[in-house]
């Protein structure tokens, strides 16, 4: 099974994509954080494989953002496969999370079904 965490403080987009993990077989679906400091405890307590991460979050650390976080995972645990989905699709955004170690980025307003697509491959390379 392919562990799976998301981090994105819009509990409509956390359960939507909860709902679109659930129908992949072979992935299990471990919960979502809102937060920095939640999204570091949910990994270090679950172990996901890959986390889905948003840029915007709630704020509990002055000026931080799904980008600093992708920047903690990555030095914490370099096997994690992160996907970023998020609003804030501009290529600056987009280069600058490829460019400190996402595996994707997605636009959540036009390309949030690819998601689903990503997920069954890890899923199969995983196996």
């Amino acid at each position: 099974m392919v562990k799976i965490v998301t981090v994105d403080d819009s509990s409509i987009i956390a359960e939507r994509l909860a709902e679109m993990l659930g129908e992949i077989e072979g992935i299990e679906y471990r919960g979502n954080a809102t937060n920095i400091a939640a999204a570091l405890d949910l990994v270090r307590l679950q172990r996901p494989h890959v986390v889905i991460l948003d840029i915007h979050l709630e704020s509990d650390m002055p000026k931080a953002n799904g980008i600093n976080l992708l920047i903690m995972l990555r030095r914490l645990y370099s096997e994690l496969k992160i996907v970023m989905l998020t609003n804030l699709a501009e290529d600056q955004y987009r280069n600058t999370c490829l460019f400190l170690g996402a595996n994707h980025f997605l636009d959540k307003s036009c390309e949030f079904d690819k998601v689903q697509a990503i997920m069954k491959d890890l899923t199969q390379a995983h196996v």
